[in-house]
């Protein structure tokens, strides 16, 4: 750890981190899905990063909800089922976007409804360690437009 400066620990435990930059699509995408559903960001990250890149990203959600907050990992039954709890929502009701299948195969395990987004590069250049989508999802998108158009709803 020596051979790094202050400046260059901050970077890398903190700047970096805090400054995540969201899939280009998503933004406009977010702000049309909300005017017809529910959204929240479900998520491993802590509140701070949440708050850090939605300030970053102009992104506005209905609910920020954060396994830090539930005090569950994603793809524990409990951590869906308080996700439900707090929206007031049936797990039915519900649909998990992502683009991994371990947490939507865990969500749909849940009663949640699935959407699966196609991300090449999520996981760098090597590739996503499960990229084909599990069959069992109800949606399965190229990117955010095409799963809006699934959803019925008209992109500007």
């Amino acid at each position: 750890m020596e051979a790094f400066t202050t400046h260059d620990r901050r970077s890398i435990w903190w700047d970096a981190p805090h400054s995540l930059e969201v899939w280009t699509d998503f933004p406009e995408v977010l702000q049309e899905l909300r005017e017809n559903y529910i959204c929240a960001s479900f998520t491993i990250l802590s509140y701070r990063m949440i708050i850090d890149t939605a300030k970053k990203n102009g992104l506005y959600w209905d609910a920020v909800l954060s396994c830090e907050g539930i005090g569950k990992y994603k793809t524990l039954p409990e951590s869906y089922q308080t996700v439900t709890k707090f929206l007031r929502l049936e797990p039915q009701e519900c649909c998990m976007v992502a683009c991994h299948n371990f947490d939507l195969d865990a969500a749909k395990r849940s009663g949640f409804k699935t959407a699966f987004v196609r991300r090449p590069n999520e996981w760098g250049t090597a590739g996503p360690p499960d990229p084909e989508p599990n069959p069992q999802h109800d949606i399965v998108a190229n990117d955010f437009p095409d799963l809006a158009r699934q959803l019925g709803i008209l992109i500007n």
